[in-house]
């Protein structure tokens, strides 16, 4: 009896699109809360061990980078198979056994190890959590349920900063894993109990369905050039979102003097603030220019992020912490601001049995490019030029990685052009 209680109260509960949503974000929050927790202990672990900023970046890019292109496709199978969200349950619980692993770490291959396994939170999190929340609204408010759950990252990149760098400061920086890897595997539980798969479209609206072969479905994602180019600009600009993640509480730690974990929490204000209302901001809007309107979207992104680079420039040349703080919250508020609108567009431009393929897709684009060559680059340019700078080098490092991300306006020109062209071509 009490089993069939609270089958039917998951049942009432996964009726309601909100809370479905917001059980999601709280899923994605903690995916991504153990790259930014890795990020706060990153000075901890280098005075203990004495890692260089090389194997650093190699660790916080792509040793989890590598298990989150290799599960792109295989995941998109597995969910075929099993549903969309006990996939996402099963990969987060791995993701927690793997982040309290951190904590029995003694060598630099160990580390390694543990950041693959850990790869599968955040290798799930976005083209998973996206399908279902797109299966539970309209293309018309899937911009600002996109940002809602897309606030989840945020605020797990938020908590793994500041709430992890302040247990690594209290009780250590393994005890830290270990905390962070439990309850990523009681919210798998869960999420899995909550968030149920289910269409909103009535079976007449429901496109038809389309053949299920991996490569002729990835064929399909080539061939759609609104899709491509907003799936490559975004790569390129990952190089600095990712990258400037990873090392701005390093960046704080030595540009400023401050304590790991004040560093950590630093940033992690400054960009928990920026963000929420960001993406509230972006989610509106998002919503008011339009649910099919992609040029008017792409034109709204490619604005907002145009603003990302001379606020990044004020905090990495700030005469001083107050600067800092109030310049990187504004960067990091445009910043945030294209990502409800950027999954609504990719949503409604693909068939539904298209969606977890192209979000994985996206997401493989965004791992390959920034999620593993970010930190790297960072890491490598700080080492070359610390002999000239000090401990200035990761500034200039910063700086550099982050003008890589001028290849974004070229593609999403491109694809403004094309989606203008197919909305001429339609109203003709």
């Amino acid at each position: 009896m009490a089993a069939d209680h609270t089958e039917r109260l998951g049942d009432d509960i996964a009726q309601r699109p909100i809370v479905v949503v917001l059980v999601l974000a709280l899923a994605s929050a903690m995916a991504s809360a153990g790259a930014s927790l890795l990020s706060a202990c990153l000075p901890l672990i280098k005075a203990e061990f004495g890692f260089s900023d090389t194997q650093l970046g190699l660790l916080t890019g792509y040793a989890s980078a590598l298990t989150i292109a290799a599960l792109a496709f295989p995941i998109t199978a597995w969910a075929a198979r099993w549903g969309n969200s006990r996939v996402f349950g099963a990969c987060l619980a791995i993701y927690g056994a793997a982040t309290a692993v951190f904590a029995a770490c003694g060598a630099f291959w160990q580390f390694v190890v543990a950041q693959l396994a850990s790869g599968f939170g955040p290798a799930s999190e976005m083209p998973l959590g996206q399908a279902i929340v797109s299966d539970h609204y309209p293309p018309e408010r899937r911009s600002g349920a996109l940002a809602l759950y897309s606030a989840g990252y945020f605020v797990g990149v938020t908590g793994g900063l500041t709430a992890g760098g302040y247990l690594a400061a209290k009780v250590g920086w393994r005890q830290a894993f270990v905390v962070f890897g439990v309850v990523a595997v009681v919210i798998a539980v869960l999420q899995v109990w909550v968030a149920r798969d289910r269409a909103t479209a009535s079976p007449a609206a429901v496109p038809p369905r389309v053949p299920t072969g991996q490569l002729k479905a990835f064929a399909d994602l080539v061939r759609n050039p609104t899709y491509l180019h907003i799936t490559l600009g975004f790569a390129w600009a990952s190089f600095a979102t990712f990258g400037l993640t990873q090392w701005m509480p390093s960046f704080y730690n030595r540009q400023f003097g401050l304590a790991p974990e004040h560093a950590a929490a630093f940033f992690g204000g400054a960009y928990l603030a920026g963000s929420l209302l960001g993406l509230l901001a972006g989610g509106v809007i998002g919503n008011r220019l339009g649910g099919a309107r992609d040029e008017r979207l792409l034109v709204f992104c490619m604005v907002s992020y145009a603003l990302t680079f001379p606020l990044i420039a004020a905090v990495l040349f700030a005469p001083n912490l107050q600067v800092a703080f109030v310049a990187h919250a504004a960067a990091t508020f445009v910043g945030a601001m294209p990502n409800g609108p950027v999954f609504a567009m990719i949503s409604n431009t693909l068939p539904r049995e298209r969606r977890v393929l192209g979000v994985s897709v996206l997401l493989l684009a965004l791992t390959l490019f920034g999620a593993g060559g970010g930190p790297l680059l960072v890491g490598m340019f700080s080492d070359a030029l610390a002999a000239e700078f000090g401990q200035a080098s990761l500034r200039w490092a910063l700086l550099a990685v982050k003008l890589l991300a001028v290849v974004f306006f070229a593609h999403l020109g491109y694809a403004w052009f094309k989606a203008r062209q197919a909305s001429r071509n339609l109203a003709a």
